[in-house]
């Protein structure tokens, strides 16, 4: 259940920096390569925030590192155009990108579970 509530918070962290690169991106802008590795620092910073959490969890700050890197790169790969776009209009991810996002952040900590035993 906890690691459930970590997910849950890690893809939060997601869509708020999805948010702030989505805005940057107004007027149907292509996304770059610089957007995306913006968007990707931004959501690996703020997951980093959490660490408190994850440690709480017992995850070693080597791990907590590597959670969120994972879980930025495998985020800031589903960034597109469309999905920008649907950020802008609707103040949230598609739901399938949410799903994908939930599942990469899940895949992340995974890994690193088994790094840990």
């Amino acid at each position: 259940m906890k690691t459930r509530a970590m997910l849950l918070a890690a893809a939060l962290a997601l869509l708020t920096a999805s948010r702030a690169l989505a805005a940057q991106a107004a007027g149907g802008v292509a996304v770059t390569p610089e957007m995306r590795r913006a968007m990707q620092g931004s959501i690996e910073q703020d997951c980093l925030k959490k660490e408190a959490d994850f440690a709480r969890q017992g995850y070693s700050k080597a791990q907590v590192a590597a959670i969120c890197r994972c879980a930025a790169q495998q985020t800031s790969a589903l960034l597109n155009s469309q999905t920008v776009s649907h950020i802008l209009t609707h103040g949230a991810m598609p739901e399938e990108m949410q799903r994908k996002v939930a599942s990469a952040t899940g895949g992340c900590i995974k890994s690193s579970r088994q790094l840990k035993q």
